[in-house]
């Protein structure tokens, strides 16, 4: 007997046992009388004993189906709660969308429009080498990661510039009728560590000396304490939220970002990888 009938024919026993009657447990479960009292037979064919007597009075459950009935309705419980379990367990399938956190303040955006076309949505937001790993894994549907960067294995779409402004200390150059030049900033940027991203790093600290800064920077992950660190006066600070900072006069130092997705071959077939993507870049364009 499979595990899926035994279930079946424990719950005709119980309702049997609790009806002491088997027109009226039939009618408890919602059906006739001839397969329930079948059931009963196999279940008893199967263990090997007697569950009920029958007779004029009606129906006896054995000394057999005594000791029977508590275990039975144990496991019956025990099978109830483990359905209950699984539905909670059932998860709305979701766009896994990982967001480089060099975006700062235009996360909540991003999320908001892919949450308005394809929701539900889970967002994951790290540095670029850890999102583009969870991408090839299979961990996330698509990211949006930092160029330049290592991003073998998995498919690409075009290279984004976001404009970035300059955050300085209260007491910062004083921003002309074009705006701050980097090279009148004294003071190292607040940047993510290398490890999140080491070639887009290395590209803005090069990009930095060009433009007349000195190129030191400071390596700090929690996007938090790359605020304090500003007001503290301790360095300054490059972001893609429109509104905050300085606008940058002479050479721009632009966050260039890219879409990446898995192979075709490792998409998940209830995603929709190619219009997540679109909504993207239209918010990066």
């Amino acid at each position: 007997m499979h595990a899926v009938d035994l279930l079946r024919h424990l719950r005709f026993f119980t309702a049997v046992a609790e009806e002491r009657h088997y027109g009226h447990a039939a009618a408890a479960l919602g059906m006739t009388q001839p397969p329930l009292s079948q059931g009963v037979q196999r279940l008893e064919k199967h263990l090997g004993v007697r569950l009920f007597d029958r007779d004029a009075r009606g129906v006896r459950i054995t000394e057999a189906g005594a000791a029977l009935l508590p275990r039975a309705e144990e496991l019956l419980a025990a099978a109830d709660e483990l359905v209950q379990r699984a539905v909670e367990w059932a998860v709305t399938p979701s766009l896994r969308v990982g967001l480089a956190a060099d975006l700062e303040g235009r996360v909540p955006e991003l999320v908001r429009q892919l949450a308005e076309q394809l929701e539900p949505v889970a967002p994951a937001v790290a540095g670029s080498v850890e999102l583009v790993d969870r991408v090839r894994a299979g961990d996330l549907d698509l990211a949006v990661v930092r160029h330049p960067g290592v991003i073998d294995g998995t498919r690409a779409g075009a290279v984004h510039m976001v404009p970035t402004r300059l955050v300085v200390p209260d007491d910062g150059p004083d921003p002309g009728a074009e705006g701050v030049r980097i090279a009148e900033v004294a003071r190292p940027l607040v940047v993510p560590p290398r490890r999140h991203q080491p070639a887009a790093h290395d590209q803005l600290v090069d990009s930095l000396r060009r433009a007349g800064h000195s190129g030191e920077v400071v390596e700090e992950a929690d996007p938090l304490a790359r605020q304090a660190l500003v007001s503290a006066g301790v360095a300054v600070r490059l972001t893609p939220d429109p509104g905050s900072g300085r606008d940058l006069a002479g050479a721009p130092l632009p966050l260039l970002l890219r879409v990446v997705l898995p192979v075709p071959a490792a998409r998940r077939k209830d995603v929709d990888h190619e219009r997540a993507a679109h909504i993207i870049e239209q918010c990066l364009s």
